[in-house]
């Protein structure tokens, strides 16, 4: 299977511009067997919306999420739901992979934690939390005794993500690594990824492909 590990929605992320419903065509057309939606949850994507209750929030953060999967069983391909959290105090963005809709309808705060307690609701969770793009221009590199990983190659085009020292880090600190195009604009399709041999049809899957590094980094 080829997955997109980092996909967004204009539904959920103000900053994408790709409806949610066109995306699992797109991806099919290229080539891929599954997408994750890893629309951004956090304070500056809460205030766009105007939903000020976090309960009111995470239903507006599904909807990319949920339009995808419809559009999705339509063609016979694969939706998983996954986040990009960004925290207070801080440029860093989170990638989330394991979650389920009760999970974050029932932690709808997460974009309020510190990291070590968002890693420690992740761990109890069986989620995975990685660091996306940890050596983009504007970002600093988390601690990694708070990640399970990070995103050692990002494909966005508009972007200096300085993949190489990324993927220097990962490896200096024995991490899981992941591949994503940050999909916001029609320019940006399969432009990361990964692939595996296994069958995965399901968020929690996806993470246990990950533990096991049974999977290989696409970076077209």
């Amino acid at each position: 299977m080829k997955i997109e590990m980092h996909t967004h929605t204009s539904e959920a992320s103000p900053c994408a511009n790709v409806p949610a419903a066109k995306i699992p065509a797109l991806y099919q057309k290229a080539g891929y067997d599954a997408i994750v939606i890893t629309d951004h949850y956090c304070k500056w994507a809460q205030d766009r919306s105007g939903l000020a209750d976090n309960n009111d929030y995470v239903q507006y953060f599904l909807n990319g999420y949920r339009t995808a999967r419809k559009a999705a069983e339509q063609i016979g391909f694969t939706v998983l739901l996954g986040a990009e959290a960004n925290l207070p105090g801080s440029p860093n963005d989170y990638l989330l992979y394991g979650i389920t809709e009760e999970f974050i309808l029932a932690h709808p705060d997460i974009h309020e934690m510190s990291l070590p307690d968002l890693y420690k609701l992740c761990h109890d969770n069986n989620i995975l939390l990685l660091q996306a793009h940890p050596y983009r221009t504007y970002c600093n590199t988390a601690d990694p005794q708070y990640l399970d990983g990070a995103e050692s190659y990002n494909g966005n085009p508009r972007h200096d993500n300085r993949n190489e020292l990324a993927r220097e880090w990962t490896g200096k600190y024995h991490m899981i690594e992941s591949s994503g195009s940050d999909f916001h604009e029609l320019e940006d399709v399969a432009k990361g990824g990964i692939k595996t041999d296994e069958t995965i049809s399901d968020t929690r899957q996806l993470r246990d492909v990950l533990l096991s590094g049974q999977y290989q980094l696409l970076t077209p």
